[in-house]
């Protein structure tokens, strides 16, 4: 099935620079800051996988895919296609790449960006150091902007995405210990985000002979909270490390569909996402 296929489709696009399918939970950070004037750098990849329904509306939408080149589809048909539209929009199963890096100007606080479809900018604070307390812990602040949209037609060829508009905002936990050869973290993280977006569907319509094009717009726009945590474990020596990482999260979403402008209904996109990933990690 072509939901299947997205995620092939979506490992493609991140080699040429189109990703963006899905917030990326993964921080791929050690809980120590690095020491002043110096950087830690990473760069790997994640795959956001959304549980629940989401599949099994992604599949019902894509069988209506077909019987549109049948039929005219009825209401609820087309409004089964703007939800499957939605939940791609927001979180659809798909590969997230990211590169990041992150500089002390001053003992213990650390400056960052990063880029995962997103470009965030961050702050984090280290609370507690191993050396005196015999564990690291470290608390950030980060702001990110959406540039890049999921191509929902991709896998719903009749349903367009366009306007879309994401912000997020994350606050991530990070307790651990680290030595010569090897990283260890682990810890709680809560994001918020807005987003809004239009749908375009474009369905055939056969009158007599002649066959003519009918498209309808929907808008989509609401918040959610991921609320959830990480935990990591790299390996290597002293300034190079090969890192992997595993986010989960439950996604908790308020949101509103409007067809035409009238207000339809509440779009339940709730899920728990897992999200597994490995990066090269470097600090120098």
């Amino acid at each position: 099935m072509r939901f299947r296929l997205c995620l092939a489709f979506s490992a493609l696009s991140s080699l040429i620079g189109t990703t963006g399918c899905a917030p990326s939970l993964s921080t791929f950070q050690p809980a120590h800051v690095a020491r002043k004037g110096h950087v830690q750098i990473e760069a790997g990849s994640d795959i956001s996988i959304p549980t629940s329904g989401v599949g099994r509306l992604v599949d019902a939408a894509e069988a209506l895919v077909d019987v549109a080149e049948q039929r005219e589809l009825r209401d609820e048909e087309k409004q089964t296609l703007f939800d499957a539209g939605a939940a791609l929009a927001i979180n659809a199963l798909s590969p997230v790449p990211h590169v990041g890096l992150a500089y002390t100007p001053v003992d213990k606080l650390e400056v960052s960006v990063r880029y995962s479809g997103a470009l965030r900018l961050g702050l984090r604070y280290q609370f507690l150091t191993k050396a005196r307390h015999g564990v690291d812990l470290s608390a950030g602040f980060g702001a990110a902007r959406y540039t890049l949209a999921f191509p929902v037609s991709s896998v719903l060829g009749i349903l367009e995405l366009e306007d879309f508009e994401r912000w997020q905002f994350d606050i991530p936990i990070l307790v651990g210990k680290s030595g010569d050869w090897y990283r260890l973290w682990g810890g709680p993280k809560g994001m918020f985000t807005t987003f809004g977006t239009q749908l375009v569907l474009t369905t055939p319509e056969v009158s007599g002979s002649s066959t003519s094009q009918e498209t309808q717009l929907a808008s989509f726009d609401g918040t959610a909270f991921y609320l959830g945590a990480q935990g990591g474990v790299a390996l290597g020596y002293k300034y190079v490390f090969v890192g992997f990482e595993l986010s989960m999260a439950y996604l908790a979403a308020a949101s509103e569909m409007t067809v035409l402008g009238q207000p339809v209904h509440a779009v339940d996109l709730d899920s728990l996402v897992v999200a597994p990933g490995i990066a090269l990690m470097m600090e120098f």
